[in-house]
């Protein structure tokens, strides 16, 4: 039975939080393509590193990437204030864990908000051990223009992809005032918008929630905007495959078999690994056992 849709009654929490654990779960591949990141994102990583202190410092983000012939760890954050020597010191602390857990080659990248003119850029580790992340300021980006250019796109009905289409979500960023006039402008060109594949625009839907509960002035306009890009159709079609899973027993057993399915999955990343690296090194990247590696088989 379909759910009764509850208008919001408050504002989300940390909406820059769950966009961002959205964008990393559910689109992992577009965003790297859309930052153009070195290398070909291959699958996530876990997120937490017990470091020699005693702590568990939570990355926001760590995937494997093959880049220049070999597997290494991309670890991404995103920070909503300055950048400044604080975080470079942090986000190298995760550097040095994800090296040590991983034995691999690692390249850091920082998104902010905030204009690179006011962060600082300039951070010294050591002469033999140099430290530089890959900085991208969503203010440095024209996002009139990239704004004008999907518009043009999407009344013209052309078919996005899911890159082009992620600037929907991510334009808002991009303006340093008016962002609530600039989000008018992107709720009403997503339910236009033209996809190969509309679960991805269920995907971009839910995200476009994220950003409305960041840049609408009111409840009100979070209410109205919220029906504009179609948030309750969105939420039925969801209920409607749930429910197709359902009426075919697909859902018994559903837990067991995300976790399967989670396994077979960083299974078929260390059988990537091995066939194009060596089995050496897909055993230092996975739990896997060598006699399951070389059999490419699962004992479990």
């Amino acid at each position: 039975m379909e759910k009764k849709f509850k208008k919001t009654s408050k504002r989300m929490d940390k909406p820059d939080d769950t966009l961002f654990k959205r964008q990393i779960s559910y689109a992992g591949d577009v965003m790297h393509q859309y930052h153009r990141y070195p290398g070909i994102y291959e699958g996530p990583c876990m997120n937490e590193y017990p470091n020699a202190l005693g702590g568990v410092p939570r990355t926001d983000s760590s995937y494997y990437i093959s880049y220049n012939g070999r597997i290494c760890v991309m670890n991404w954050e995103d920070e909503s204030t300055r950048i400044n020597k604080k975080t470079f010191g942090k986000i190298n602390n995760y550097r040095i864990n994800l090296e040590y857990f991983f034995k691999a080659d690692v390249i850091s990248a920082i998104t902010t908000t905030v204009p690179l003119d006011k962060c600082e850029l300039d951070y010294e580790t050591s002469p033999t051990c140099p430290f530089q992340p890959i900085i991208i300021s969503y203010a440095e980006m024209d996002g009139r223009k990239i704004l004008n250019t999907i518009k043009t796109k999407i009344e013209s009905e052309e078919v996005l992809t899911k890159v082009e289409a992620m600037n929907l979500i991510l334009i808002p960023k991009m303006f340093r005032s008016n962002q609530d006039v600039v989000l008018e402008d992107v709720c009403e060109l997503l339910p236009k918008l033209k996809l190969d594949d509309e679960e991805f625009k269920l995907e971009l839907i839910f995200e476009m929630r994220c950003v409305i509960h960041k840049y609408a002035k009111t409840i009100d306009d979070i209410n109205r905007l919220e029906e504009v890009i179609g948030l309750q159709e969105a939420i039925t079609a969801k209920q409607f495959q749930d429910q197709k899973l359902i009426d075919q027993g697909i859902t018994q057993g559903r837990i067991q078999g995300r976790i399967q399915g989670r396994i077979q999955g960083a299974f078929e990343i260390a059988l990537n690994v091995k066939n194009t690296f060596g089995i050496e090194q897909a055993l230092k990247i996975s739990n896997f056992t060598r006699e399951e590696l070389e059999n490419e088989k699962l004992n479990r």
